[in-house]
């Protein structure tokens, strides 16, 4: 049975389970690697999994999938979204997704915002099907400078200037 649901501090081992693998498993795609968030105390993970909004996809309840969604200036940004090779293809990058987008709405943002891969097809085709729009503002990826990602915002209704 698929799951998601928001992390709170007491999912701390599962948070840094699951991060730590999302790292290993596709380490092209993220800002950070596997090794600097292994070394990181209990202290640090804590406080990163409390100061955002991280959501984890289950499977009969072991972690499939992760995303995070933090406000910055009136929209949210979504990052860190991640789903196992093994529950791929089943709709649970849909389901982070709609979490971020809903804390978002709650929050009264104007957008969600993100950045992905100019070569992550796969990551990039479900965005732009969510109704993300791609804004053609592309920039070096901060561990490797060769590759470029893309901003796309997704404009969220009822979305205020808090």
């Amino acid at each position: 049975m698929l799951l998601v649901r928001r992390l709170v501090a007491g999912d701390l081992d599962i948070f840094r389970e699951i991060r730590l693998r999302a790292l290993m498993d596709t380490p092209e795609n993220y800002g950070s690697i596997a090794e600097a968030e292994r070394a990181q105390s209990d202290e640090e993970w804590l406080a990163r999994l409390v100061g955002d909004a991280w959501f984890a996809a289950f499977d009969d309840g072991r972690p499939v999938g992760l995303v995070a969604g933090r406000a910055r200036d009136g929209s949210w940004i979504l990052y860190s979204m991640w789903v196992a090779p093994e529950a791929r293809s089943r709709g649970l990058g849909t389901k982070l997704m709609g979490e971020v987008r809903s804390a978002a709405e709650a929050d009264g943002a104007r957008e969600v915002w993100l950045h992905v891969a100019e070569d992550n097809d796969r990551a990039r085709r479900l965005y732009l099907k969510l109704g993300f729009i791609a804004s053609g503002d592309l920039e070096p990826m901060p561990n490797d400078v060769t590759r470029r990602r893309e901003r796309l915002y997704l404009p969220v209704t009822g979305g205020s200037s808090k």
